[in-house]
C-alpha cells in the first residue's frame, strides 16, 4: 500500500509498504480521507515526539476486514476514528474520560500508525474502547473528517457556562479558532469575537460568511483596549478562549474578562517554554474561572456528528484544499498559506 513515512525530522517519503493485516480483536480500514492538523505539522518538523512513522489522526474510513471476535462494527461501514486510546483501568478510563487517563492515553498517529496511508489498523484496545465512531453515508467525506477536531472544541467548552453569555473572544483564527467560534455560536453565545495577529487567516473567515461577529487583527488594534471599547461600560467579555501555542496571549486574554469571567487555555503552549507572567490577583479580585482542554472522547465526537449533521452552519468552505496522497509534502507546504484552513488528504485518489 502507498504511505507517507516520516523518515526523519523534516523528511516525509511516499512510499510502498506492506498493507497491514488484521489479529484477534483488530479492525483493518481502508482510508477516504485524513485531515492535516497543527499538530501534524509540528510532528513532521520534529517539534513533537511519536513512535511510529504514518502520522494523520483526523480519519475518516471504511471497515475493511475484521480480526476475530470483533462484532461492533461490519465490513464495509463507514467510520471516523477516535484518536485518543486509554489504558481502560483507571478511574478516568472508567468513567470514559481516556484523554485524562492517569497513566497518560497513546493515540492513532502517535502511538499506533494513522491516516495518510491508503489503509491502517484500528488496534484491539481501541476496538474494545468503541474507538470507531459509525458515520452515516449522507455525511460528506471531507466534513467528516471535522469530527475530530469539532469534537475537541466541544471537549474544551464543555465546562463554560456559554448559554446566554453575552461576549466571547476567540484568540486564533485558524481551524480549532474557528471551530471553537462556530461551538460558542451553536451554544447561544451573543457576539463571538475571533483575534488574530495576521490578516489573511481573518479575511478568509470574513470571506467564508460564517456566523461570527467580529474579526480583529491585534496588529492594528490592542486586543484589551479593544474589548474595554466593545463591552458595556468597559468590563469586559464573559470568556476568553486561547487557541494559538502563543504565551503571550496569557495575560491580555485574562486581563479582557469581566468578573466571574472565564479563560480557556485550548492550545498546549511550547513545551521548552510554557511559563509566563499574569497577575494572580486577577483571578483572586475578579474571581475568574480557568480551564484546560486535552482531546476528546466519544460522548464529544457524538456531539460533533450532530453538529455536523443538523445543517445549521455549512461547513463545505472551511475545507480549502484537497490532495492525493502522493502530493502529501504538497499538502504540508500548503498549510502556512493564507489562503487555508482545513486540508484533506485522499489516499485512493
Amino acid at each position: 500500500m502507498l504511505a507517507a513515512c516520516l523518515e526523519q525530522p523534516g523528511k516525509v517519503e511516499v512510499k510502498e509498504v506492506e498493507k497491514p493485516s488484521v489479529k484477534e480483536g483488530e479492525v483493518l480500514l481502508k482510508i477516504d480521507a485524513c485531515a492535516l492538523c497543527g499538530t501534524d505539522k509540528r510532528v513532521l518538523a520534529g517539534e513533537k515526539p511519536v513512535s511510529v512513522p504514518i502520522v494523520g489522526h483526523e480519519i475518516v474510513g471504511r471497515v475493511e476486514a475484521l480480526g476475530e471476535n470483533v462484532d461492533s462494527v461490519e465490513i464495509g461501514q463507514r467510520v471516523a476514528v477516535q484518536t485518543v486510546i486509554g489504558c481502560g483501568e483507571c478511574n478516568a478510563c472508567k468513567s470514559s474520560r481516556q484523554n485524562l487517563c492517569e497513566k497518560g492515553f497513546t493515540a492513532i498517529g502517535y502511538a499506533y500508525n494513522g491516516g495518510f496511508a491508503e489503509y491502517m489498523i484500528m488496534p484491539k484496545i481501541g476496538v474494545d474502547q468503541n474507538c470507531l465512531i459509525k458515520i452515516p453515508d449522507a455525511l460528506n467525506t471531507d466534513i467528516a473528517t471535522l469530527m475530530e477536531p469539532l469534537s475537541c472544541c466541544i471537549n474544551g467548552l464543555r465546562s463554560i457556562p456559554l448559554e446566554g453569555m453575552d461576549h466571547v473572544v476567540i484568540m486564533g483564527a485558524g481551524i480549532i479558532g474557528i471551530l471553537n467560534a462556530l461551538v460558542a455560536k451553536a451554544r447561544g453565545v451573543k457576539r463571538v469575537t475571533v483575534m488574530n495577529r495576521s490578516k489573511g487567516k481573518l479575511d478568509l473567515a470574513k470571506k467564508i460568511g460564517l456566523p461570527i461577529d467580529d474579526f480583529i487583527c491585534t496588529k492594528d488594534a490592542d486586543a484589551v483596549e479593544w474589548v474595554k471599547e466593545n463591552s458595556e461600560a468597559g468590563e469586559g467579555v464573559n470568556a476568553s478562549i486561547v487557541c494559538a501555542s502563543t504565551t503571550t496571549l496569557a495575560a491580555p486574554a485574562m486581563e479582557m474578562l469581566k468578573r466571574d469571567g472565564h479563560l480557556s487555555f485550548f492550545a498546549g503552549m511550547p513545551k521548552s517554554n510554557p511559563a509566563t507572567m499574569v497577575d494572580l490577583n486577577l483571578i483572586h479580585y475578579r474571581e475568574l474561572h480557568i480551564h484546560g482542554a486535552n482531546s476528546s472522547v466519544r460522548v464529544d465526537y457524538e456531539e460533533a456528528l450532530s453538529m455536523l449533521m443538523s445543517g445549521k452552519i455549512d461547513w463545505a468552505p472551511l475545507i480549502t484544499h484537497r490532495f492525493s496522497l502522493r502530493e502529501f509534502n504538497k499538502a504540508v507546504a500548503a498549510q502556512n498559506a493564507a489562503g487555508s484552513l482545513k486540508l484533506i488528504v485522499e489516499p485512493h485518489t
